[in-house]
């Protein structure tokens, strides 16, 4: 049996006893290097639970199925080799582009993640069921959303995308998915959340969006969605979101604004008395049964204490009484990452083992942006964000600006 203590910041500290975590404090704040590229498989009886922002979004509409339609993609590849890796009974995927069709899923599905191929050593991967629905990127609306005098931007769209679908989200599941119960909020809007956080403009005082734009304007930049999945002798709720950036705007802060709101839409959601407001696309009001097991999970692209988000953005599900925040997902990639960029990261206050996300360190510097969060009452057994620090692996994972965060489940 091994035991070793890895790294203690403040008063927090994590041990290892034979290769499994015991948690004394709320996170770990290093991993160690040389076992970071190595994923054991999931205990019998958890179930592994993922989040990937994979970036296999593409300019034009049509390009992603053309990529994928042969195996031949070298960003796919890698996204898929991760995957093969980790191995995630259920993974939500960010920035997938969405098709009605269905095709880019499929494709990727049949050419990269269940096929045998030559160019990836790990073993082929098959999710029986899978789930993907309409976002508001690139959904025009014909208002000049962004103030810059023209009404067919990118910036002008529900979400900022430049064809509708851009930036979708799709989720992989080797366990029935009760599709007929599906809650989707694409088109709530905005001015509907009570006290919401509408942005001023600073020059005129005036709201940034008149009452006309609000009449119209949705508050999710993608969509939110809640997918009943059935696990073995229980109905697990997917709460599935990409809440916009808070960044790419101005002195007004409307994308940080409406960031800190599409995450509140999820707080409310599992809120009993704040939750009437909230109505779903089929007209239905309300939210989730206090009784429930659900999980979290997307890229959020809030950090609890760095980067642009409005403060206690990502803290209303932090600290909610029905989420599971602790243990904390970390990696060695992470930290070797913010190391060797200097830049923002010098000046951060977070925990680098914590980053999921590696953005310009000219900027904003790497951040925690990617969350899986269980309702209370499960054990957690694993918490990792997969972040090799050396080898291979370590730059397969390039494929994209976000890293895969996990949690190995299991139910009492």
């Amino acid at each position: 049996m091994r035991m070793g203590v890895l790294s203690i910041r403040g008063c927090l500290l994590c041990l290892f006893v034979g290769g499994s975590p015991i948690w004394a404090g709320v996170v770990c704040d290093r991993v160690r290097a040389d076992e970071d590229a190595v994923v054991r498989p999931v205990a019998s009886g958890a179930v592994r639970v993922a989040t990937f922002n994979c970036s296999l979004n593409r300019e034009t509409a049509g390009q992603l199925e053309r990529d994928l339609s042969t195996d031949g993609d070298v960003q796919a590849r890698r996204v898929a080799r991760v995957l093969r890796t980790v191995r995630p009974d259920l993974v939500l995927l960010n920035e997938f582009d969405f098709t009605e069709s269905g095709q880019a899923a499929q494709l990727f599905l049949k050419n990269y993640l269940a096929a045998d191929v030559s160019w990836s050593a790990e073993p082929a991967l098959e999710y029986e069921y899978w789930w993907s629905g309409p976002v508001n990127t690139g959904v025009p609306t014909g208002l000049d959303l962004d103030h810059d005098g023209k009404t067919d931007g990118p910036g002008d769209a529900f979400g900022f995308g430049r064809f509708p679908g851009q930036y979708g989200m799709l989720l992989l599941s080797k366990f029935p998915i009760d599709t007929a119960r599906v809650r989707t909020f694409q088109k709530l809007l905005w001015q509907q959340m009570p006290g919401a956080l509408l942005p001023v403009d600073p020059g005129t005082q005036q709201g940034w969006y008149s009452a006309g734009d609000l009449q119209q304007f949705r508050l999710s930049s993608k969509s939110h969605w809640d997918i009943p999945v059935k696990l073995e002798g229980r109905e697990l709720h997917v709460l599935a979101s990409h809440p916009t950036p808070p960044a790419f705007d101005g002195a007004e802060d409307r994308n940080g604004r409406r960031n800190h709101d599409e995450i509140r839409l999820w707080k409310d959601y599992l809120t009993a008395g704040a939750d009437g407001w909230i109505r779903d696309d089929a007209g239905v009001s309300g939210g989730l049964a206090a009784d429930a097991a659900f999980v979290i999970l997307g890229d959020l692209n809030a950090d609890p204490v760095d980067g642009g988000s409005v403060g206690g953005a990502i803290q209303q599900l932090l600290g909610h009484a029905r989420v599971q925040a602790v243990p904390v997902p970390t990696s060695a990639g992470g930290v070797q990452a913010a190391a060797l960029q200097k830049g923002a990261n010098v000046q951060h206050r977070g925990v680098s083992a914590e980053d999921t996300a590696d953005f310009s360190d000219r900027s904003v510097g790497n951040l925690r942006a990617d969350y899986v969060l269980p309702s209370v009452g499960v054990q957690i057994e694993a918490a990792r964000v997969y972040w090799p620090a050396t080898g291979e692996s370590a730059e397969i994972v390039e494929c994209s600006d976000h890293r895969l965060v996990f949690l190995d489940l299991r139910w009492k």
